[in-house]
């Protein structure tokens, strides 16, 4: 049962529990701290609020079909050139690529800025100013700041932002002109629409940045996102401190997205119709010759109309010929796509669908189109040739590579089926060739023109039916990106006066309370009654006011003191321990030199003496014996002296000048104080003392120092052990409890001494009326020298 208490104690020593009422003493007491910390947070508030730049939110917003819009082309011919289908779960990541934005950055001139310097900051001047700069090289690229100023209408000085030389003499430039300024190639123009009189000698920061970090800063700032599930339309929004220039922005990425997105789709009927026109250019001139031969044939008179046999031949010549025409150009289109695919590497997205040509291998359309998907995902990258080493950009070539090998392995296998069915046209063409053989010569003649027309003329008139799908298809292209909501501003969103001075307001009072709860957590002494009962099971005997008379004899000089009013209390109190013995001893004690319990063995003694009990005050700390200072007596003879058989109980006690108060001093220091306690003679002294005086109070050691207290407390009936408010640590409360438990000291009680009305010590400020009957105030005056009493 008694492990188990002890246990118990360890544990509710051990652990940290924190005192809200006593951090908000604290925060009462040092309220101009709270109200200091309130000030400074408010003010940095308000000025944030007042001369911080307004953000604003920019909007749009766009639809994108995903049946693309074909028009008269698709209505007239169901053209293979056009896919109608596009896989728009990928626009948002084109919206946000590098390229786009970075091309929509240059259009607009966005790399090279005007600003404005203040006094509390730097605002663009993108709204007002009357010029705008341009970069007149745009190979040759070079960031950097100048101090730019408007001399009059037609003249402008420009200096580097470095150079802080105030002479405009040999640095002005006439407005319109490209000028080569040190490494830099400008050029700066007026705009018309505004005024340049109002900024004459205005200087602006002029900034030229790259405009690839520009278009990063975007792409930062820019959200894409869709407006709803399984929608087609895509919400585009950012936020800037100059929402004039988002909404030009953002009304500029929709323009150059749907015309990027019109010429997509127009590149494939533009290659197209290249490809064709250059098979017209050979087919025109073999078919003006053929027409020649004809013409030539029938001016000589020869036969003009065939047999019928030379007919049923001719026709059947012609339709094998059309279809070996056909075979030739599809071996053309391979011919052209394996150059392509060797020499083409990074613009495999303008590949001449197959279709186009008449070829429907579901195979090789399939493989081609998505090869030129993986080319155009690779170009939403800055520089894919430089980023050859980045994991996705490789992972993306390789896939491009295998497929060109299956796209060479299904030209090969469509080449096999071609060769096939070309051997067995040369066969039949063969069979009837020989059969026309058998024809008069002047008909095997016309023929043999008329062949060559019909197959020119078939081819020819077979390429100008593609030309003619290719080119109306081109012209009906219209985009698949509709503006929904033009850019619109909102209201602005930052800073926010309310939620800011509100965060102000909370921090403030946070950072002040924040410090005392540390103060509370870093601080290990005593701070009050509270700290002794969470720590220790021994009872609490009282506090102690802060002494400010200028000697320890406080019961004395000013009994209606409140010190005074204590001590009596403190009288009372200790009947409660002894059981009101006729004859009791006390013992004072505490851990450490200065807690005060020299104080408190001269006032306790001091109030049993005016009660009318003799009282006797011992001074048993024969170390460092000064007590008898307190009363001018002598210390030539005490403790000591009668421990050592030097002298009786008699000639060692001394009267006082308080009425019924004695004292025996420590006498000499001797060179064994503990082994003299230990002797039987302080047995008989005890004894001796108690035949004499109703009331023994001896002041020890500091327990922590030596072991005499734990010597003496043998012959007492009680200890008072004194803790010092703000000085004495934590940690002996918990030594003392030990020894509580252990039952190495059986009664004993805790004194809280020197208790400051106005410091932390609520509840004893005034008085312990609650606790013990009786109404007693502490704390008047103020700490002397930091010590307050005089301490043993």
């Amino acid at each position: 049962m008694e492990n188990s208490l002890f246990n118990s104690e360890q544990q509710n020593q051990s652990g940290f529990t924190l005192d809200f009422k006593r951090v908000i003493a604290r925060a009462l007491r040092f309220w101009y701290v709270v109200i200091l910390s309130l000030s400074v947070s408010l003010i940095i508030s308000f000025y944030k609020t007042r001369y911080s730049e307004r953000v604003y939110p920019v909007s749009a917003s766009i639809l994108i079909r995903e049946m693309q819009e074909t028009g008269g082309a698709e209505l007239l011919y169901k053209n293979a050139l056009i896919d109608p289908y596009r896989n728009y779960l990928n626009e948002p990541y084109i919206i946000r690529s590098y390229p786009l934005i970075e091309k929509v950055v240059k259009s607009l001139n966005f790399h090279v800025s005007f600003y404005r310097e203040g006094y509390f900051m730097t605002t663009e001047a993108y709204s007002y100013i009357p010029v705008k700069a341009e970069w007149c090289n745009p190979d040759e690229f070079k960031s950097g700041r100048f101090i730019f100023k408007l001399i009059d209408e037609n003249h402008y000085s420009l200096r580097l932002f470095d150079d802080r030389s105030e002479s405009d003499s040999n640095t002005v430039f006439t407005l319109g002109d490209s000028i080569q300024f040190g490494d830099y190639n400008l050029c700066i123009r007026t705009i018309p629409a505004r005024q340049i009189k109002p900024h004459i000698g205005v200087p602006f920061l002029l900034s030229i940045q790259n405009p690839t970090s520009v278009a990063g800063s975007y792409i930062g700032r820019l959200k894409v996102e869709w407006a709803a599930v399984g929608a087609g339309i895509i919400n585009l929004s950012l936020t800037g401190t100059n929402p004039e220039k988002e909404i030009d922005f953002l009304d500029a990425l929709i323009k150059i997205y749907r015309n990027e997105d019109l010429d997509k789709k127009n590149e494939a009927a533009s290659r197209t119709i290249v490809f064709i026109k250059d098979q017209l250019i050979g087919i025109k001139d073999s078919l003006k010759k053929v027409e020649y031969q004809l013409e030539r044939f029938g001016n000589t008179g020869r036969v003009k109309d065939m047999s019928a046999e030379a007919q049923r031949l001719f026709t059947k010549l012609e339709v094998f010929e059309v279809q070996k025409a056909e075979l030739m150009i599809r071996n053309n289109y391979y011919q052209y796509l394996e150059e392509y695919l060797q020499k083409g590497e990074g613009r495999l997205d303008q590949i001449i669908l197959p279709s186009s040509m008449g070829i429907s291998d579901p195979v090789l359309s399939s493989l081609l189109g998505r090869m030129i998907e993986i080319q155009q995902e690779l170009k939403l990258y800055t520089d894919p040739e430089r980023g050859r080493n980045n994991p996705l950009i490789q992972s993306k070539l390789e896939r491009i590579t295998s497929i060109k090998k299956d796209v060479e392995e299904a030209i090969r296998t469509l080449r096999s089926t071609d060769k096939i069915k070309t051997t067995y046209l040369i066969k039949q063409l063969e069979d009837t060739e020989r059969q026309i053989g058998l024809l008069p010569a002047s008909e095997r003649q016309l023929i043999s023109v008329q062949r060559n027309y019909s197959l020119l003329e078939n081819l020819y008139v077979f390429l100008m039916q593609k030309l003619s799908e290719a080119e109306i298809s081109r012209a009906s292209n219209t985009s698949d990106i509709i503006p929904v909501n033009p850019p619109m501003q909102g209201g602005a969103i930052s800073p926010k006066p309310t939620q800011s001075h509100t965060i102000a307001f909370i921090l403030g009072l946070a950072i002040p309370f924040g410090l005392f709860v540390l103060f509370e957590i870093i601080n290990n002494k005593v701070q009050s009654k509270e700290d002794i009962e969470k720590m220790t099971t021994i009872p609490f005997l009282g506090g102690v006011g802060h002494n400010s008379s200028g000697n320890n004899l406080t019961v004395l000089e000013k009994p209606k003191s409140g010190v005074a009013e204590s001590f009596r209390a403190m009288r009372s109190n200790l009947n409660y321990f002894t059981g009101n013995k006729v004859k009791q001893v006390f013992m004072v004690s505490s851990s450490i030199s200065g807690e005060g319990k020299t104080f408190t063995t001269i006032n306790l003694a001091t109030v049993f003496a005016l009660s009318g009990k003799r009282t006797l005050i011992v001074g048993a700390d024969m170390r460092r014996p000064k007590i008898f200072e307190d009363f001018d007596c002598r210390n030539e003879v005490g403790l000591s002296t009668y421990l050592s058989g030097l002298n009786e109980f008699d000639q060692v006690v001394q009267p006082t000048k308080v009425d019924n108060l004695y004292l025996v001093s420590g006498g000499p220091v001797p060179p064994n104080p503990s082994e003299l306690l230990l002797a039987d003679r302080f047995g008989q002294f005890i004894k001796s003392a108690l035949e004499k005086f109703e009331y023994v109070i001896i002041d020890t050691p500091p327990l922590a120092l030596v072991t005499d207290a734990f010597v003496i407390s043998k012959h007492v009936d009680h200890t008072v052990f004194v803790l010092r408010q703000n000085y004495s640590p934590k940690q002996f409360i918990s030594s003392i409890n030990e020894y509580y438990l252990s039952g190495k000291i059986k009664s004993i009680s805790i004194l809280l001494n020197d208790i400051y009305k106005s410091g932390l010590g609520y509840g004893y400020g005034q008085g312990y009326a609650y606790n013990y009957g009786y109404s007693y105030g502490y704390g008047y005056g103020k700490r002397k020298n930091g010590d307050g009493y005089y301490s043993d």
